[in-house]
């Protein structure tokens, strides 16, 4: 679907400062168009180029007969809002009122019979329109096949992964002991006494410690 905006100012100067206006919140350049009666080949002509719709056209027409310009933006569907988004800035330019009840005409694009058997013709891009020339058209105004960028780690920005929820590492190399007790004390110190005496005397010893 695309929607025809059709504005008629008193003279170029304001049109163009339409223009500017809708230019700055991203309508593409190629959609906005403006038409005098001294455009070549003549304003009725023009006008049926960018798809105005002839009971609008034949008003403009008899309105345009010194230096009125009329502004006509072709508003596609795709990205979502770039027609609410021109209605809404074209309100800051107020434009001549021609006698029209609604400026605003939503045209439906109709699928061409030609193609109705074949899946691509030519390589269209999904969901495009051939009366918005951009460099796509997709829905959403953005390419739907994105390039891929190659990564030198599995984790984006290459941070570790504890750093997220804990400031110190989770891993951190092991000191060397001497021991296998921690601390490098006996157990027997922690009984008080030791664990080990001395053994009693033999029986061949016995006469040596009588006498």
């Amino acid at each position: 679907m695309t929607t025809i905006l059709t504005r008629l100012y008193s003279d170029r100067a304001a049109a163009e400062a339409a223009r500017a206006g809708l230019l700055s919140i991203g309508q593409d350049a190629a959609t906005l168009h403006i038409i005098t009666a001294q455009t070549e080949g003549g304003a009725a002509v023009a006008m049926k180029s960018v798809r105005v719709v002839a009971a609008l056209a034949q008003v403009y027409a008899q309105a345009m007969t010194g230096t009125q310009a009329l502004l006509v933006v072709q508003a596609a569907f795709a990205p979502i809002g770039t027609a609410r988004n021109a209605m809404r800035l074209l309100r800051k330019f107020p434009a001549l009122d021609v006698g029209l009840a609604d400026e605003d005409i939503y045209l439906r694009e109709h699928p061409t019979p030609d193609y109705s058997n074949q899946i691509m013709d030519k390589h269209p891009l999904l969901l495009s329109n051939p009366f918005r020339p951009l460099p796509h058209g997709h829905i959403l105004g953005n390419a739907p096949i994105l390039p891929h960028k190659p990564r030198t780690s599995a984790m984006r920005g290459g941070a570790y992964m504890s750093k997220l929820v804990w400031p110190m590492k989770l891993l951190s190399a092991p000191k060397e002991r001497g021991s296998a007790i921690r601390g490098g004390r006996l157990i027997s110190a922690m009984f008080g006494l030791p664990l080990l005496v001395k053994s009693w005397p033999s029986r061949d010893d016995l006469p040596t410690l009588l006498r």
